[in-house]
């Protein structure tokens, strides 16, 4: 930044690096995956940043972290693979009742309806494997997040949870949001935390 505004200097990061390791000996590794890993929000600069990349035999994982704000990003190489595991489920239950009064017509679900409908969902997420949930979108400022639904088959067994709770006129509406067939494909998700870990 000067007096007049910002001022660019170019450079050639690959020609330095070329010159540094003249007298090492090379190799290309290509990406595995065009997704880069974020540990943390894509604010957070501290946070370190993973691709996983191989040689053609070997894979091999980059590391890119700052040791604080205003440094420069330093890589180093590790053996290895990427890991993203889904470690928990949050499930917005506010929202849940929100979709339900949506569906029928708002004010019109009893609270014991809707409690016992709210019971069912949960029940039927907190059984299910977290990595069996369908992405239906990834929290775009915070890779660490995704937002999910539950999959067709246990889609399926909450449908007969409904049909029990609420009447045919009721269930046909509510079936119609959970299947996304109402216009609103994100309607019922959860949202789910993702963990990314370097293994081997």
């Amino acid at each position: 930044m000067t007096a007049d505004g910002f001022s660019e200097a170019p450079r050639d990061d690959c020609m330095e690096f070329l010159t540094r390791h003249a007298r090492h000996q090379l190799e290309t590794l290509r990406p595995t995956t065009p997704r880069a890993f974020h540990t943390g929000a894509l604010w957070d600069t501290n946070a370190s940043t993973f691709w996983e990349v191989s040689n053609g035999q070997r894979t091999a994982v980059i590391e890119g972290r700052r040791s604080q704000v205003g440094s420069p990003i330093r890589y180093r190489l590790r053996a290895g693979r990427v890991v993203e595991e889904r470690t928990t489920v949050e499930i917005p239950e506010d929202d849940i009742c929100q979709q339900i009064d949506r569906a029928l017509f708002p004010g019109v679900a009893p609270a014991r309806k809707l409690a016992a409908f709210v019971e069912a969902f949960k029940a039927m997420v907190w059984a299910v494997d977290p990595a069996t949930l369908e992405i239906v979108c990834d929290v775009s400022a915070d890779p660490r997040f995704a937002i999910a639904r539950l999959a067709a088959p246990d889609r399926a067994c909450l449908n007969d949870r409904v049909r029990r709770i609420f009447d045919e006129a009721e269930s046909t509406k509510i079936l119609a949001a959970l299947d996304g067939t109402d216009g609103d494909p994100d309607g019922f998700t959860v949202l789910v935390r993702q963990q990314v870990r370097v293994e081997g």
